[in-house]
């Protein structure tokens, strides 16, 4: 009997890991004052819900990944969980919440033209994952090489252009990570954006982008040494990882240190050609890539 009740959950964990079943909630935090289980724990309702379905009350949350840091989930107003709600007792009519991804909303600093340019809230928003369409048009303008999957549904909408706002107000923003994120990609590990926008006319309009806390999914890789007084060059990888370019000289370099704005973390990396360090604004709410450990 003990190793059936196992294989149950085995099969369970494996589902929720390879994807099956799994939802996005947004999530508060059940402040009642009573005795627990009753009181205590979080309220989810699914993203893109119906406005009248109800939320459901949680005890509490699992999980089997490391890079995984439930702590992430304080800032409650701008994050976005997923995984799977679990029933954990028939007779109380208990829950539980079996934690696969978290993410995070990244920061619109605030500019002058940001703040003086109007919302075009024309279509109601909607949570989803963009991709390709895998449509091809003879002629490129207008054309709906884009796709915007409605989460939670199974609901698509195929676009030809989109507008965000991260890209001309975070300063030393990575603009290749960035876009590699908010794409989807046939990858291994994905480890994308949601987004938060609606779409007129054939335009997706951005206002909002969730970024996935698991990022990068996997160690960066180890790096060759430098000898004869040269030092290690590197660019730098979709995942954010320091990859080897090359060993130089030393050379002149500007000591100056930008900032990066609020809800933003500054990392450097030595690059070519003379060990100068290349500084990147990343969203706080992703680890150090290098001290990402496996899943």
């Amino acid at each position: 009997m003990r190793i059936l009740i196992f294989l149950l959950i085995l099969i369970q964990i494996i589902n929720i890991i390879n994807g099956s079943d799994i939802e996005y909630f947004t999530f508060r935090k059940d402040l009642r004052k009573c005795a627990s289980p009753m009181c205590g724990g979080y309220f989810f309702k699914r993203i893109n819900s119906e406005a009248n379905e109800k939320e459901m009350h949680v005890t509490g949350l699992s999980l089997i990944n490391a890079n995984l840091k439930p702590n992430k989930m304080d800032d409650e107003k701008n994050v976005i969980v997923s995984g799977e709600i679990t029933l954990t007792d028939k007779d109380q009519g208990l829950y539980s919440f079996f934690l696969k991804g978290i993410h995070s909303r990244m920061v619109i600093p605030p500019t002058d033209d940001n703040k003086s340019r109007p919302r075009k809230g024309v279509a109601a928003e909607s949570y989803g994952f963009l991709s390709n369409s895998g449509i091809a048009c003879i002629q490129a303008k207008g054309c709906p090489v884009l796709k915007f999957s409605k989460i939670n549904t199974n609901e698509t909408t195929n676009f030809a252009t989109y507008t965000e706002p991260y890209t001309t107000s975070v300063s030393l923003l990575d603009k290749n990570w960035f876009s590699s994120r908010l794409i989807k990609t046939d990858k291994t590990f994905y480890v994308g954006s949601i987004v938060l926008g609606s779409i007129s006319k054939g335009e997706l309009t951005v206002s909002s982008i969730f970024v996935n806390t698991e990022d990068p999914a996997l160690p960066c890789p180890e790096n060759p040494s430098c000898t004869g007084g040269k030092i290690q060059t590197f660019a730098r990888s979709l995942d954010r990882c320091p990859i080897f370019n090359k060993c130089v000289n030393k050379g002149v370099c500007h000591l100056g240190i930008p900032h990066c704005p609020v809800g933003y973390t500054s990392y450097s990396i030595p690059s070519a050609p003379n060990g100068c360090l290349k500084y990147y604004c990343d969203p706080d709410s992703l680890p150090n890539p290098s001290t990402v450990l496996g899943p």
